[in-house]
């Protein structure tokens, strides 16, 4: 599903409800806020900023700390305080994606679960974000309805939570 045009063309970064990205982020394992940055450096690319979005995702745990910075940073210009210092988020955010890797690393399941601890400082820059388009975005371009794919996703992640709690109280007995 495309995003609205008013969307596309005015935000400065990718546009998501609260609600829908505790959700998503939850329901798909964390695989949302994956998406999430995705969506947010391609939106700076698409209004010229010269970054790799797929690189950028993929080395989250290097670049996540300059949008967070840049998030940070225009929220203060458009008169948007953030309660978030862009260190201490990355911080959070780099303790919980690599603890929960060297978790499972080591054998450890509950490396997955912690790895959604990823969804509060996610949370905290996406508030500023919401409140930074507030200003500029109609109501019905904040995405802040599920889509078929989100639904489908919603699905998904239903039945993989399911099946894990289903295997957790099997191998327990």
């Amino acid at each position: 599903m495309q995003p609205h045009p008013e969307q596309q063309h005015k935000a400065t970064f990718f546009q998501v409800g609260t609600e829908k990205l505790i959700e998503l982020t939850l329901v798909t394992f964390g695989l949302y806020a994956l998406f999430w940055t995705y969506r947010n450096w391609l939106q700076l690319q698409r209004r010229g900023e010269a970054v790799n979005p797929l690189l950028r995702t993929l080395l989250a745990v290097v670049y996540q700390y300059d949008l967070y910075r840049r998030i940070h940073q225009r929220a203060s210009i458009e008169n948007v305080t953030p309660r978030w210092s862009p260190i201490r988020v990355y911080l959070l955010f780099v303790i919980f994606t690599l603890v929960p890797l060297w978790l499972l690393a080591t054998d450890h399941p509950w490396g997955i679960l912690l790895n959604l601890m990823t969804l509060l400082p996610n949370l905290l820059a996406n508030q500023s974000i919401n409140q930074i388009h507030d200003k500029h975005l109609h109501f019905f371009a904040q995405n802040t309805e599920l889509s078929g794919p989100n639904w489908a996703a919603v699905v998904a992640g239903l039945v993989g939570w399911l099946t894990l709690l289903t295997l957790a109280l099997a191998y327990n007995q």
